[in-house]
């Protein structure tokens, strides 16, 4: 369960380090004491690669479904021909680096259009608030979007999402210290909240892909701590997207604020302009019918599990 396992730069991958090596030594062991047919691996390339690499040392098949950067259009990895089998991402300029470089890949699509499944038309009368799933992504993000929300001239019921395992007391906890509006507590999954919602603020993540999937205009942002800034500062840290739909469609469709504009007014403002029928709603709109037809098949799970049962066969 990597669950717990994320992090965002070099200071927070230090304090995850030790139960990172741990749970890989394991995996390691266990690969190499257990005779496997077929080894799945998702994402997650600091794991994962080298896993693969033990993998292939014991002669089992290597399936990578989602493999680490498919985003990237510059580049992929450049050792996944060498340790897998077979491929599936989600991309198609992925799937043309990777063929490239000589793997048997193949495009299915993003999964999360299957996972999102189809809009019953819901009312949208609810305000999605997604901040993060890492602990250090609650504590910093949940209370700016808290008073974000304390902003906004608007009846709508504000609803956390909550991430699998999330502690809802301090979520309760967080956000009652920073807005007097009741708050809703979900752990239902994205989709179903994204899909009553107006509009969402929303952690960068996959989850603004959700969001789009959904047809929810949101804003995403993302706070930083000090340290975060100073190491960000420090290596000059240069990117042109953080938000997953504005890198698909390589343009600023959904609103972006970071450091230093990841501030209660900011994201207040710009999500107080998708509320009402105006121009910027319509444009997120637009953007996200786009979007979908980058992602490819709707159906890439039950693609990537045929290609899994083929290779056993």
């Amino acid at each position: 369960n990597s669950s717990t396992w994320g992090a965002l730069g070099v200071y927070q991958a230090v304090k995850m380090a030790p139960m990172l090596i741990a749970g890989g030594r394991n995996v390691r062991s266990w690969l190499k004491k257990n005779p496997v047919d077929l080894f799945i691996p998702i994402d997650f390339g600091f794991l994962n690669i080298r896993l693969c690499r033990v993998a292939k040392q014991k002669g089992t098949k290597v399936f990578y479904f989602m493999p680490p950067g498919s985003w990237r259009r510059d580049r992929q990895g450049g050792d996944l021909a060498q340790l897998t089998d077979k491929i599936a991402t989600p991309f198609p300029w992925s799937a043309e680096l990777l063929l490239k470089s000589g793997a048997n890949v193949e495009w299915v699509g993003h999964p999360v259009l299957q996972m999102a499944g189809a809009g019953t038309g819901e009312p949208r009368d609810t305000m999605a608030i997604m901040p993060g799933s890492r602990t250090h992504e609650i504590e910093l993000n949940l209370p700016v979007f808290a008073e974000a929300f304390s902003k906004l001239d608007t009846k709508l019921r504000p609803t956390i999402i909550a991430a699998p395992g999330a502690n809802e007391k301090r979520l309760s906890e967080l956000w009652a210290r920073n807005c007097s509006a009741d708050v809703e507590i979900s752990k239902e999954g994205s989709f179903a909240v994204l899909r009553q919602s107006r509009a969402a603020i929303i952690c960068s993540g996959t989850a603004s892909l959700e969001a789009a999937v959904c047809q929810t205009p949101s804003v995403v942002a993302y706070v930083l701590d000090s340290l975060m800034v100073l190491e960000a500062k420090l290596v000059r840290l240069k990117v042109k997207y953080i938000a997953l739909p504005n890198i698909v469609l390589d343009r600023l469709a959904v609103p972006e604020l970071y450091y230093p504009n990841a501030t209660p007014s900011r994201i207040a403002e710009e999500t107080q302009r998708l509320l009402d029928d105006g121009p910027e709603r319509r444009a997120q709109l637009a953007a996200f019918s786009e979007l979908r037809e980058l992602l490819g098949p709707p159906d890439a799970v039950t693609r990537a599990a045929r290609i899994a049962l083929s290779m056993l066969e």
